[in-house]
C-alpha cells in the first residue's frame, strides 16, 4: 500500500478550529491519506505521555506515523566514539527522537546527516559514514530500542549539505536499517530545476534503485512538494498551487515509476501551508496514474 500524508498540521486545519498532533490523526483519516509526519526538527518538546497519545489515536485511524529528527545533527564531523562532543549530541538527538517514536507506533525516522562545512567534501562523506555506522552500531544494541525502526537519510537541498541522492544511496550501505528519505523537491534544487525534463524522475529512481537496493526502495520513504531554489540551492517551501515550474518536479512520472515497479512507499508533502490538501491532489494524482 502507497501511503500519503502531511508532515505536521496546515492552515486548514487551524481553521477549522482543531489545535493538537492527537486530533490530526482522525482529520487526516477523514482526508482519505493515511500517514503523517511529526517534525522535532527545532527541538524536542514531546512528552513520551503525549506521543502514545498520538499513537493510539493513529493506530485507530489506521494512519502510519513517521518522524523527522533535529536538524542539529552533523555527523560529517571529525569520526569519535567519545561520549561527549558533537558525535554524542548527534546520537543523543537520534536516540531521543527514536524513543519518541517507540511510543508513537512508528517506524521510520528522518535524519539530516550534515553539512560539509570547512572540510572537503570526500572527508566530510567519508567522517559521516563513520559516524553513521557508529551511530547504527549504538543504536540497535540499545535497550530501550527494542522495536522495528530505519533509519532515512535525506536528500538536501544545498551544495553545503551532505546527502545529495547519489550520496545518499552510497551511505545507506552502511547498515540494513539506513534507507533513503527522497526528497524531490530538494533533489531539483540541485539539479537547477532539472528533474522537469522528460525522464529525469525515472533517471532518479533508477540510479537509487541499483544503488541503494530494490529491497530498500521497495518501502523507501518520500518527500514531495515544490522548493523555490537559487544559485546556492533551496530558498523556502512552496504549494502546489502557487509554485512555477522550475520549482515543481512532476509527480504523474513517479507516480508511474511506483505503480510499474510495485512500491510501497510512504510519501510525505511538506508544501507550506497547505501540506494536507496537497498530499490529496498528489494522493488523486497516483490513483489515476496509468
Amino acid at each position: 500500500m502507497v501511503r500519503f500524508g502531511p508532515s505536521g498540521n496546515d492552515i486548514l486545519f487551524y481553521k477549522q478550529g482543531l489545535k493538537t498532533t492527537i486530533q490530526a490523526q482522525a482529520w487526516v483519516a477523514k482526508l482519505g491519506l493515511s500517514a503523517f509526519e511529526i517534525s522535532f526538527g527545532r527541538g524536542i518538546r514531546m512528552s513520551a505521555e503525549t506521543a502514545k497519545k498520538i499513537g493510539d489515536e493513529a493506530a485507530k485511524h489506521d494512519i502510519r506515523i513517521s518522524a523527522h529528527a533535529p536538524y542539529f545533527i552533523n555527523l560529517a564531523k571529525g569520526w569519535t566514539d567519545s561520549e561527549t562532543g558533537a558525535f554524542a549530541k548527534s546520537y543523543g538527538y537520534i536516540e531521543k527522537s527514536l524513543l519518541l517514536l517507540k511510543e508513537l507506533g512508528g517506524r521510520d525516522l528522518v535524519v539530516h546527516i550534515g553539512s560539509q562545512g570547512d572540510l572537503d567534501r570526500a572527508t566530510a562523506v567519508e567522517n559521516c559514514r563513520k559516524n553513521l555506522k557508529a551511530v547504527m552500531d549504538k543504536l540497535v544494541t540499545n535497550p530501550g530500542l527494542d522495536f522495528d525502526f530505519r533509519i532515512c537519510i535525506e536528500t538536501m537541498g544545498r551544495y553545503p549539505a551532505i546527502g545529495n541522492y547519489k550520496e545518499i544511496c552510497d551511505l545507506c550501505g552502511v547498515h540494513e536499517r539506513v534507507i533513503p528519505t527522497l526528497d524531490f523537491g530538494h533533489i531539483n534544487c540541485l539539479m537547477q530545476g532539472g528533474l522537469v525534463k522528460d525522464g529525469a524522475i525515472a533517471e532518479v529512481m533508477d540510479y537509487c534503485m541499483q544503488h541503494a537496493g530494490k529491497e530498500k526502495m521497495q518501502t523507501v520513504h518520500i518527500h514531495f512538494s515544490p522548493i523555490k531554489f537559487g544559485a546556492k540551492g533551496e530558498l523556502g517551501h512552496l504549494n502546489l498551487e502557487d509554485s512555477p515550474k522550475q520549482f515543481t518536479p512532476p509527480f504523474e512520472p513517479l507516480a508511474k515509476y511506483i505503480k510499474a515497479k510495485g512500491l510501497t512507499p510512504t510519501i510525505i508533502c511538506e508544501s507550506a501551508d497547505c501540506m494536507a490538501q496537497d498530499a490529496v491532489t498528489l494522493m488523486k494524482i497516483f490513483e489515476k496514474a496509468r
